[in-house]
């Protein structure tokens, strides 16, 4: 079991510098994770378990999610596939761990609003 969690945290360290996003927001760009997108990128990646896979090329998958005028991520889907559904689901299942947390909503006129993000991420090999 320390094994496992001492490969993870350093599958995450590698993770962490080797993978990239930003998102696309439609709306207003004033809403916002708490931290910040590279707290929930973090975040995202702690969740995630990659010590069995082992990948030489790099590939992306798409990731959206809604943000509600309550501040709730909701209806996380995968809109770009890895290819891998196996490695697809645990992005999905370490996002999806997250989304109590809290967002910012984005506002309209001074009023909050559902808004959209488009999460684009790159895995490169580890090195």
């Amino acid at each position: 079991m320390m094994n496992k969690k001492l490969l993870t945290i350093f599958l995450f360290a590698l993770f962490s510098l080797n993978l990239s996003a930003q998102e696309a927001v439609k709306n207003s760009s004033d809403k916002a994770m708490p931290g910040g997108m590279n707290s929930f990128r973090a975040e995202v990646a702690k969740q995630i378990d990659l010590s069995d896979f082992i990948w030489k090329e790099p590939f992306r998958l798409v990731v959206t999610f809604i943000v509600s005028k309550e501040g709730k991520m909701e209806n996380i889907k995968l809109e770009e596939s890895s290819g891998n559904t196996e490695f697809d689901q645990r992005i999905l299942d370490g996002i999806k761990r997250i989304r109590k947390k809290k967002w910012t909503p984005a506002r309209k006129n001074g009023e909050p609003v559902e808004s959209f993000y488009t999460l684009p991420l790159t895995f490169h090999p580890p090195k």
